[in-house]
This record gives C-alpha cells, structure tokens and sequence, in this order.
C-alpha cells in the first residue's frame, strides 16, 4: 500500500507539518511586559497545506496562512486564518486535496495554477496583501483575515507580482517586478503611494531565470539574474523545471529609476544564487549590496542530500557586493562564514546607507544544510564589522527576525526585534519582542501563543 506524503515528506513533519485549525485567542499570556508604545499588528505568512498533498510535494508549495499578532496598550491578541485562493475552495468543495504542487492533477483537463499567496505579507495604500511570485497579490481584511480576493490594479497588471516588493520610505511607492519562464521573461513595475499601477516595463535578460527578490536605492533598480534557469529539457531527470547553470555566471543589472530598459546596464560576477538581498545604498559612484548568498542552488540534485560539501554550497552566507558604475566591475566581498537566511534592516533605511542588519542563522554544529531550519538571530554591525547572535537551541526554530523603530524618529537600532520561534519541547511556538541593541539580553517580552505556528516564511509590522 502506497505511504502518505505526510508520512514520508520531512516538510510535513515535526514543526513542518501543517495546523489547520482557524480561530482567534484573546489576551495571550505573556512574560515581562509588552511595550505601551509597541502598539499594531505582526503579520506572519508561510505555507501551511489545508489538505493532505495528492503528490510530491514541497515547502515552497502549502496554502498560505496568515498568523497576526496584535499588540496595544500592553496586551496581546492572535488570529490566524488561510489565504482562501480558487484552487483551497475548489479543494474544500471536494473534501481533498486537487493539486500537486501548484498545479491540479486531473488529466483530463488543461493544467490549472493555485495562487497559493503564501510567501510573503505586505502593506501599501491601506491595502493588507498576500503575496506569491508567480501570481497576482491576494487582499486580505486587515482585522478579521478575510480573504478579499486577487488584485490586478484594475486591469493594469499583466502577468504575476514578485513577493518581495520595495516600498520607498521617502516616496511612499511600491515598486516591484514579476518573472516568467515564458516571454516577457521579466517586467518592472511602480505603484503610487495611493496605490495606482503608474508605471510597467518589460527588461530584457539574458535567460529566463527564478528571480525571486531585488533591490532597490534611491535612484536605481538592481536586479540579481543568477544562473538558475528555466529549462524543460530532461525535465524528468533532473526533477523540477530549473537547471543549474554556473557557466553563465551572475549578472546585476542596474537601472535609473528614472530610466528604462534601454538604460540597465549589467555587470558580471561569479556564479551565486540569492533569494534575499538585505539592502543596498549608493557610495559615491558605486553601489553596495548586501545579499544572503549561496554558492549554488541546485538543491533538488540527488548528491545536495548526500554530500556534506555539496549541501554546505547550497546554504547562503552574508556577503556583499560593491557595483563600479563608472569603471565597471564588481567587487565581492564575504561578510560572515555562518548559514544564514532571511536578511531584513530597519525599513526606514531601505534604499539608503545602513549600519545594522538582522539575519536568522544556523548554530556552527548545524551547517550540514540538510534541512531549512534556522535556531539564531544575528544582529549585524556593517559599520564596526562585528555581529551579536542569540541562539535559541538546537532543536527550537526561529523565523525572519523584524525590526521596528521605538518612534518615527528613533535611531537605526533604537527599538525592539520580533521573532516567532518554535519552542520544541513543549511543541508550541512564542512571539520574542528583544531590545534592538541587547539582542543576546533577556527579552522585553514573551508573548504565548496558544498552539506551534509552523515554521514559515516572510512577515511584517503595520503599526496602529
């Protein structure tokens, strides 16, 4: 008799495997004392399969659940809800799951797409958006989580949205892009501070490539092309539609914010993967930009779980990239030798010089790469060159540690960082509020969530 999925499949297991419970827990227990001037609501996404998979399946593939905490005047409030896409309803009509990955698994018909909206949660022009990047952004109702339907800018959006969008502190715009294995391989696009689709390019690449994040300063655009390339050849063999392909190097292309595609220009550097930058900021006639990299990205290859080097290159460590404008060139510079993912800074600073950085990291004696589960937060000091780090243990995951300033004007690290971790020994998850600069200190506050919330992936802080 043929196993489950969830029987054999290591992201369906243990603080993996999914909750499916819905609901709302009111004035949470909490240790030490939230902050009265910490005051709005963390958003939390990540995937999370309402149904038991029909097929193989993935991290990257769960329907989207969106977890909130809502701090005000010392207290603590949770909801969690599902990012209720056509293909969960169509799935909760049928009583099981229809889809294989993200497409149905009914041969009879033409291939049909899940927009599971499960990978990152964002706010702009008073719009609360679940995001996937291969898709059009989800609405969601701020409060309650009620799932409000896909947004496509009244029309204007042609083709999918990337989940990590850029909102400009000073502007008030979004700027983002989507890709595709299929021509227009990639598009820019800006929204207004109101919300408007103002503005769509298409840019030109060199190859169809799995781009999953950007970057953005004051005045120009990078996009990061590495070499993981859409490829439908030898499909079967190689199993997933991306191949590996460290010959063609990684190029960055830097564009006028006030130009177009006729202005980008690419610069050559050694063959990386990034998922996630964590900032860049002009420097006289160059750019800097730091970025969570990995050596190479060809996990689904049969030797990255059996060969301890192979798993180690494909892990992301700090590093950063220095971009000549004016004599060409990149210069490439290690910035740590610790795993570590999920980059974020202040987001006052996006775009513009900063100090401070905050990462998850994996403890030393875990660097095997065998499973994406991070057990530290690193604060960054880019300025002095050091990093503090506040592990948590072996076994207790942690996610994107967050950072939010203690007013509008307060200092780069003036403030606290969040982070969801997992508590393995008592199987359920707690909210850390820590103190910006004393990131290895006792926390601010714990705050006690009523059940595990699974390990996941992107979230972000709308205050009051």
């Amino acid at each position: 008799m043929a196993r489950r999925e969830s029987e054999v499949n290591e992201f369906l297991q243990g603080n993996f495997a999914p909750w499916r419970m819905e609901g709302v827990a009111e004035d949470l227990e909490v240790t030490g004392r939230i902050p009265q001037d910490l005051a709005g609501t963390y958003y939390r996404n990540g995937p999370n399969p309402a149904f038991e998979p029909p097929g193989r399946y993935h991290w990257f593939d769960g329907d989207g659940m969106i977890h909130a905490i809502t701090l005000g005047d010392g207290r603590a409030q949770y909801r969690n809800r599902y990012v209720l896409s056509a293909g969960l309803k169509e799935e909760r009509a049928a009583g099981r799951g229809l889809f294989s990955g993200l497409l149905d698994i009914d041969p009879s018909e033409a291939p049909r797409f899940k927009n599971t909206g499960n990978t990152n949660i964002v706010w702009h022009a008073g719009r609360l958006l679940a995001l996937m990047e291969a898709a059009f952004p989800t609405r969601m109702e701020p409060r309650t989580l009620e799932t409000l339907g896909e947004l496509d800018f009244d029309g204007r959006l042609a083709g999918a949205m990337t989940a990590h969008p850029k909102m400009d502190p000073e502007t008030g715009e979004m700027l983002f892009f989507g890709y595709s294995p299929f021509p227009p391989h990639l598009q820019y696009h800006v929204a207004d501070r109101e919300g408007r689709l103002v503005r769509s390019e298409v840019i030109d690449v060199a190859w169809p490539s799995m781009m999953h994040d950007f970057a953005i300063t004051k005045d120009h655009v990078i996009f990061i092309l590495c070499p993981l390339v859409f490829s439908f050849e030898n499909l079967a063999k190689r199993g997933g539609v991306f191949s590996w392909e460290p010959e063609r190097g990684t190029r960055l292309g830097v564009m006028p914010r006030s130009g177009g595609n006729a202005d980008v220009k690419w610069f050559e550097t050694e063959a990386s993967y990034v998922f996630h930058p964590m900032n860049a900021f002009a420097d006289g006639d160059a750019i800097v930009l730091d970025v969570a990299r990995y050596g190479r990205l060809d996990f689904m290859s049969p030797q990255a779980a059996t060969n301890p080097s192979w798993r180690d290159e494909n892990a992301a460590r700090m590093h950063r990239w220095r971009i000549d404008l004016r004599a060409g060139g990149v210069k490439s510079t290690p910035l740590d030798d610790i795993v570590t993912e999920f980059p974020r800074v202040d987001e006052r600073r996006l775009g513009r010089r900063h100090r401070f950085g905050y990462t998850v990291a994996r403890e030393p004696e875990l660097n095997d790469g065998a499973q994406p589960v991070w057990t530290a937060v690193k604060k960054y000091d880019l300025e002095r060159g050091t990093a503090e780090t506040r592990r948590f243990g072996a076994e207790n995951g942690v996610g994107e540690p967050l950072f939010v300033p203690r007013g509008e004007g307060a200092a780069e690290d003036d403030g606290w960082v969040l982070v969801l971790a997992y508590d393995h020994a008592r199987n359920t998850s707690d909210f850390h509020i820590l103190d910006a600069q004393n990131v290895r200190g006792e926390p601010v506050a714990v705050v006690h969530l009523p059940h595990r919330v699974p390990y996941g992936f992107h979230g972000n802080w709308v205050a009051a």
